[in-house]
């Protein structure tokens, strides 16, 4: 395991390390923001559905407007942590763009623009979905091989899963990844649980009839999406202690805090079984939840992500 990178650099105006919210405004990786026109001179960005057999999926390409030194697929949480994090996933592309990589952001099945309901989809279409993302990116800006995988949450599960047996993936970046599958399963049903409580003040379906539910078929409702039995299933099922350890390419694993924190134990003790794993600490507020901050900027992710990016040939 290579050493643990700076553990929220971050410093609020009394000079102390603060919040994250509290230092974004002076993020040196954020976009100029005065005038569309500007950032047409440091990237071109084009929206564009990519084609499956006999779907599509919705897609963005954030080119430098120079020469590209790499290309670089997004892979995004699930379901309203995707809502959450996408302006934060724009402005990491059009800051990466900025510094010359070739950025494509997507959407799964099932969310966002790309066909599909929410229901029909699970880790299986997902893993699909990021490898003809991959194909799309290389078929846009050829010669970007090898791919770099950035993902957020199930997002960064998700990269980990589709660049196993991959030669054309030279790096991963894990932004605060889920490691065990089952836990965060149990999590989608204890939010389900959480909005009965909050709508009928009281448990009217209990844990074990919704997965009574999902084995017969069904699905559970949270926050609006339709958690079908696939991607429950798959979900509990998924471990990164076994899959990851498997990667041979060189792996970012970040640990987002809201105040400055040594990276998790279950992310240093992940990382301690990956061959070529660096570790880190971003100071960044939990942006893709529902929070008070509007959050435009993950300044210390992006500015860890590119400083590694950048020392990782």
């Amino acid at each position: 395991m290579r050493p643990m990178l700076g553990e929220g650099r971050g410093r609020g105006r009394d000079g102390s390390r603060g919040s994250a919210a509290g230092r974004r405004a002076a993020n040196p990786l954020s976009f100029a923001r005065s005038s569309s026109s500007r950032y047409l001179l440091t990237m071109l960005e084009q929206a564009f559905f990519l084609p499956l057999e006999t779907e599509r999926l919705f897609a963005f390409l954030h080119r430098p407007a120079g020469a590209c030194r790499g290309g670089i697929v997004l892979c995004a949480p699930l379901a309203e942590e995707k809502l959450w994090a996408h302006r934060v996933f724009v402005s990491c592309a059009r800051a990466l763009a900025r510094r010359g990589w070739a950025v494509l952001r997507f959407d799964f099945r099932g969310e966002g623009d790309s066909d599909r309901d929410f229901a029909q989809a699970d880790l299986t279409t997902r893993i699909a979905d990021t490898a003809a993302a991959i194909a799309g990116l290389q078929a846009a800006v050829p010669g970007v091989n090898p791919v770099t995988l950035i993902g957020l949450r199930s997002g960064a599960s998700i990269a980990a899963l589709a660049a196993a047996g991959r030669s054309d993936i030279g790096r991963l970046v894990l932004w605060d990844p889920v490691i065990d599958g089952a836990e965060y399963a149990q999590g989608v049903l204890r939010a389900n649980l959480m909005a009965q409580m909050a709508i009928h003040h009281r448990v009217i379906e209990t844990r074990e009839r919704l997965v009574e539910r999902l084995e017969q078929g069904g699905t559970v409702n949270v926050e609006g999406y339709e958690f079908g039995p696939g991607l429950y299933r798959e979900l509990a099922a998924m471990d990164l202690r076994r899959s990851l350890p498997a990667s041979a390419v060189d792996t970012l694993l970040v640990s987002i805090t809201p105040r400055a924190a040594p990276a998790r134990e279950a992310l240093v003790a992940l990382a301690a079984t990956v061959p070529r794993a660096t570790v880190a600490a971003a100071v960044e507020e939990p942006f893709w939840k529902e929070i008070r901050t509007f959050y435009q900027h993950a300044g210390d992710l992006y500015r860890i992500t590119l400083d590694w990016l950048e020392a990782t040939p």
